[in-house]
């Protein structure tokens, strides 16, 4: 159906490592290895994870152009795994940046993520020369356009291009000196160095402001939520002052 609406097909590929296990058990191939034999992969799927693939299923991926998706706080959070980015990247992979959802991961800050995603693989290698910021650079932009299938019209600042662009305030004493402008945006930059945010040419967050979005408004929703989420699972209140959070 995806591809008679020309749509993309986001798909979450072994994450966890009892998918792996139960994929051999019932299908006698990896997870990757099935997708392929049930005409599943190709360039117009996302594949979030990928964590529990072999060289086998790599060059699978890559043969088939399919983009792969490195979530590091969530995959830390759930005990899931390192995504081989570095192996994968050699492979011609192409690999984005995210940070998966509420659910395993508090925070959707891409800057963070960036961190992180550098730091794993490096403390998994015992390497620190695994995964250079430039390239987590690229996974954050160009490399995440072309993993999501869209990197000619987003992802970099080109003619022709959507205008999307944020610019950052460099200083802060935490992001004082700049050696490298990538190892400063991987490991000293913060998601609240963020001044302003233009998307597809359009001013969106300026000095820190929202401009298309009522940002009290949204909270409130949000506390709304809690109380018809807290309710429906039956869990007790947290309890502390009116305005603190626990996670």
């Amino acid at each position: 159906m995806a591809r008679r609406n020309g749509a993309p097909i986001l798909i979450h590929i072994a994450e966890a490592q009892f998918e792996l296990e139960q994929s051999r058990e019932k299908h006698g191939a990896t997870p990757v290895a099935y997708l392929e034999l049930a005409g599943v992969l190709g360039p117009d799927v996302i594949g979030a994870h990928c964590i529990w693939v072999d060289q086998a299923d790599i060059a699978t991926l890559a043969h088939f152009n399919v983009g792969c998706i490195n979530n590091p706080s969530s995959n830390m959070k759930t005990a899931a795994g390192v995504m081989p980015v570095p192996e994968m990247l050699a492979a011609g992979e192409p690999i984005g940046l995210a940070t998966d959802g509420a659910a395993s991961n508090n925070t959707l800050d891409l800057f963070e993520e960036m961190d992180l995603a550098a730091k794993l693989q490096k403390v998994a290698r015992m390497d620190p020369r695994a995964l250079p910021e430039k390239q987590v650079v690229e996974m954050a932009t160009i490399n995440g356009a072309r993993a999501l299938h869209l990197e000619k019209t987003i992802g970099s600042l080109e003619t022709g291009k959507k205008a999307d662009l944020i610019l950052v305030d460099i200083g802060a004493p935490h992001a004082t000196p700049m050696y490298d402008v990538y190892s400063e945006l991987v490991y000293a930059l913060k998601a609240t160095d963020v001044r302003t945010v233009v998307i597809a040419g359009h001013i969106v967050m300026r000095d820190r402001q929202m401009l298309t979005l009522d940002e009290k408004e949204i909270l409130a929703k949000a506390e709304e939520y809690k109380k018809k989420v807290t309710s429906s699972l039956a869990v007790a209140p947290v309890s502390g002052a009116p305005n603190s959070t626990s996670h």
